[in-house]
């Protein structure tokens, strides 16, 4: 997913010259409602990650442990990214190792997004393992990767290799565009998706428009468009809000979501991420979500 500025403060810890740590922990609790159901209640530690940074003069890794306490087949102790970056001049630089794909707007992790829960309209890949090249102009930039299964954090198969490229520019101060395609074979058929998101932030504002193409998403061919529209402002140095429209239109479903999201600052370290949000989706029902995080970083 595309990098984009975070909105909770990290301060790395120091641990030697060139090494340090940096990390976060959430604890979150949450309420959904599905038309023709019972309510489901949940409150959880969702997430502790620490991340090691190592920064030479062209040498730098990553090597990020992240643990789920959310139930599911996710849950438990997980290496999240490991991997290995030269930097070739100023202007061009490598990485090899397991690692983050580009594509999306929306982070990742929950320390980097704007409210509490990823958009219906986030398919992007996570993370996969592979060797990737950056060249970062005053014009353009581009990236490229060739990965081992494109769509399959814990894949090796070099017979699904993949490929993600994406180009980005900066046109104007504050403002991002960056375009970037995902391809990858899964099983028997190719998955792939085009990813075009633009970024604007101005003194207290961010706002975000987003669109995705989805390309052969399962077995039958399906495929499908999804769009994202968000807007975040910060009223004052400890409360900020985020609208946030996303709509899926596929094959497979059809999904229509409508967000509120606001965020106490306790300090730099410490926040709290409250959220509303509902979903229509076109094949009958709804569902209703209410949810609160508590959000550390270091």
């Amino acid at each position: 997913m595309a990098a984009v500025a975070s909105v909770t403060a990290q301060a790395e810890i120091e641990l030697a010259e060139g090494l340090s740590l940096q990390g976060f922990l959430e604890v979150s609790a949450q309420r959904s409602v599905v038309d023709g159901g019972d309510a489901e209640s949940t409150a959880e530690i969702g997430e502790f990650e620490v991340d090691l940074l190592y920064g030479g003069d062209s040498v730098n890794a990553q090597v990020d442990l992240n643990y789920i306490g959310r139930g599911g087949n996710d849950e438990g102790l997980e290496l999240e990214q490991a991997f290995v970056g030269y930097s070739v001049s100023d202007q061009v630089s490598l990485k090899a190792g397991k690692f983050l794909s580009c594509i999306g707007y929306e982070s990742f992790d929950v320390d980097g997004l704007y409210q509490y829960s990823a958009a219906a309209s986030t398919v992007y890949p996570g993370h996969h393992t592979g060797l990737a090249g950056l060249y970062n102009g005053d014009a353009f930039g581009v990236y490229a990767s060739a990965v081992a299964d494109t769509w399959d954090p814990k894949g090796t198969d070099l017979n699904n290799l993949g490929y993600e490229v994406q180009v980005f520019t900066s046109p104007a101060e504050g403002l991002t565009i960056k375009l970037g395609y995902a391809t990858g074979d899964v099983g028997d058929y190719d998955k792939s998706m085009l990813n075009l998101w633009a970024g604007y932030s101005v003194d207290s504002l961010t706002v975000a428009v987003e669109y995705s193409s989805l390309e052969d998403f399962d077995k039958k061919g399906d495929d499908g468009d999804a769009y994202m529209l968000m807007g975040n402002y910060a009223f004052t140095d400890t409360f900020n809000a985020t609208l946030r429209y996303a709509h899926v239109d596929a094959d497979w479903d059809n999904i229509d979501e409508f967000t509120i999201s606001p965020r106490f600052v306790i300090s730099d370290s410490w926040s709290v991420i409250t959220e509303y949000s509902n979903r229509d989706f076109a094949g009958g029902g709804d569902e209703d979500l209410l949810a609160a995080r508590v959000l550390y970083t270091f």
